[in-house]
Order: structure tokens, then C-alpha cells, then sequence
């Protein structure tokens, strides 16, 4: 029992990203052009947990800082984000896929979300907004993701030790921005 929780939290401090490659499932960049139900982005309230809208502010901020557009607060991206973090408490499991085998895109899929691009990150351990913020942008994956030009809208979800961010780029959004690479 106590290697299991060594390795789950060497597991959470290292941090996992994950991206659906643009031609299938396979782990490392982004997924694309999945068609649902809507396309209108949820409204603009923003998160309601203090260390989730700290990690908000400071993520955007540094987003600012290399030039590029802050991420819009998206309520169903945060409620699909919110909803993995529990599940991942609940089942006590750290994973990008569930242990019944439903992935990012499932999720999505699931509340009708319509994109054309979409990213998620994940975390466990981290107590602060400014901690999981300094985990994901040591980590190429994960930096990648909160600096990709491409994404407009996110929403993120904490629940207990777990973290999620998910990053969405909505199907009709344009696609004239240069994607950001990894820094």
C-alpha cells in the first residue's frame, strides 16, 4: 500500500498531458474536428474554488505575458473537467482514461461539446493554484497545451488532490492563428 501511494504521488508530482493526435487516438498532441451536438460556448461565469481561480489568474497571466490571447472560462469544459477530478477521486485512479475506458473526447462528447480542437492536463498532489501552474509549465506537454495558440476556451475542475484543465478550441472558431509550439 504505501509503494502504491510512493508511485501515485511520484506519478502526480511528475505530472501527465495529454493531447488525441489529430489522426487518432494515439497519446502526445491534440484532438481535432470531433462534430456534437452545439457549438455555443457556455456562459462567462468563472470558477467558484479560490485555488482554481488563482490558478486562472496566474495562467492567463502568464499567457499575457508571451503575447497571447487569455483563455475564456467555459462552463462545460469546467464542468467536464470537474467531473474527471471526481472521478479520479472517487475510483482512486490518475489517468487521462478512466477505468471503464472513456477518454477527454468521451467526456466531451457526453456534454455536447463541439470542437475542433481540444487538450487536457492533469495533476495530483498539488495543494495551490500557483503549484499545479509550476508543475504543468515544467513539464513540454503541459506547458504546451496552456501556451497553444489554438485554444480560446477552457474550464478546469479540482477535487481533493486531483486537477484537470481542459482546453477547447470551439468547431467554428477561426483557424488563421499560428498554433503556439512547445517553449
Amino acid at each position: 500500500m504505501l509503494m502504491a501511494l510512493q508511485a501515485r504521488r511520484c506519478a502526480g508530482l511528475a505530472v501527465l498531458a495529454l493531447l488525441l493526435l489529430p489522426f487518432g487516438d494515439g497519446g502526445g498532441a491534440m484532438a481535432r474536428s470531433h462534430e456534437t451536438r452545439t457549438s455555443a460556448p457556455a456562459g462567462p461565469t468563472g470558477p467558484t474554488d479560490p485555488e482554481v481561480a488563482s490558478f486562472v489568474k496566474l495562467m492567463n497571466a502568464h499567457r499575457r505575458s508571451l503575447g497571447l490571447s487569455p483563455l475564456a472560462w467555459d462552463r462545460r469544459a469546467a464542468a467536464v473537467a470537474r467531473e474527471h477530478s471526481r472521478d479520479m477521486f472517487e475510483r482512486d485512479y490518475f489517468s487521462h482514461t478512466s477505468p471503464n475506458g472513456r477518454t477527454m473526447r468521451d467526456r466531451l462528447e457526453a456534454r455536447g461539446i463541439n470542437y475542433s480542437e481540444a487538450g487536457e492536463n492533469i495533476a495530483w498532489g498539488q495543494e495551490t493554484g500557483r503549484a499545479v501552474l509550476t508543475a504543468w509549465l515544467r513539464s513540454p506537454g503541459h506547458r504546451h497545451n496552456i501556451e497553444r495558440r489554438g485554444y480560446t476556451l477552457h474550464g478546469v475542475g479540482k477535487v481533493g488532490p486531483y486537477w484537470t484543465h481542459v482546453f477547447i478550441r470551439p468547431k467554428d472558431a477561426s483557424r488563421s492563428a499560428p498554433l503556439a509550439g512547445y517553449h
